[in-house]
């Protein structure tokens, strides 16, 4: 992942967004010897922000593409916070690779990727959070559905699910690995099937669903069976407690 304020790369940026979209607060982390590079760039009424990331196919795509309006002049104080740059203003002319506006949770999930840190669906009770997850992953495998052989025989057990944002990142993990992506809900995945049926030959591909009572109370009875009945059309074979669906 790269960050750019202008044309110069930074190390991080923390936009926290004002429901009201006024008073964006945007602290920027650059290392201390870097500072000095970039405050004539700060005295801009105007910046420009671009986060940059690598996808599973190492394509580039632009994550983000936006203004940032400077409500303040900056003090030397200001340049010599520890913890990095704050700047408080508004955040506009948003260009975005999902459509959607500024995440911080999905900048969060490509910054810690690139540096090596996985995210664990089951250690955090945030829906907020894993929906970004899920996205991220979207991003990350976007145009790739071939699975590996390795994956023939996947085991979910149902008593790790919570609710319907676990059963996706499991899902996805179980389908195509870390960050692997199967859908974030029913229509995603109906759609997410049709490309994956296409690019591997799912009848050698089973699911062993275990704790099934435990996942159809998380997920709902209608929304479980729903589920399992686009997963079958794909011709994967589906066993729920060691009984063939």
């Amino acid at each position: 992942m790269e960050v750019f304020l202008n044309n110069i790369k930074i190390d991080y940026l923390d936009l926290t967004r004002n429901k009201k979209i006024v008073n964006d607060e945007l602290l920027l982390k650059v290392k201390p010897e870097a500072k000095s590079i970039i405050l004539a760039e700060l005295e801009k009424p105007e910046i420009k922000l671009t986060v940059k990331i690598y996808n599973k196919a190492g394509k580039k795509e632009i994550l983000y593409k936006t203004r940032f309006i400077v409500d303040y002049v900056l003090t030397e104080e200001d340049y010599n916070e520890t913890d990095g740059i704050v700047l408080y203003g508004t955040m506009i002319n948003k260009m975005s690779s999902t459509g959607r506006g500024y995440d911080q949770y999905l900048m969060e999930n490509f910054y810690n990727w690139f540096n090596y840190s996985e995210f664990n669906w089951w250690e955090t009770e945030n829906s907020e959070l894993k929906n970004s997850y899920l996205q991220a992953c979207f991003i990350w495998n976007h145009g790739l559905y071939k699975m590996s052989k390795e994956n023939s025989i996947m085991k979910m057990e149902g008593s790790l699910v919570k609710n319907n944002e676990d059963y996706f990142c499991y899902l996805g993990e179980l389908f195509f690995g870390k960050r692997g992506f199967m859908g974030n809900g029913l229509d995603s995945l109906h759609d997410h099937t049709i490309d994956v049926s296409m690019n591997n030959n799912m009848s050698e591909f089973h699911l062993h669903i275990n704790s099934a009572d435990a996942l159809e109370k998380s997920l709902g009875t209608g929304y479980f069976f729903r589920s399992l009945e686009i997963l079958k059309r794909t011709g994967l074979n589906i066993y729920v407690d060691d009984l063939a669906f």
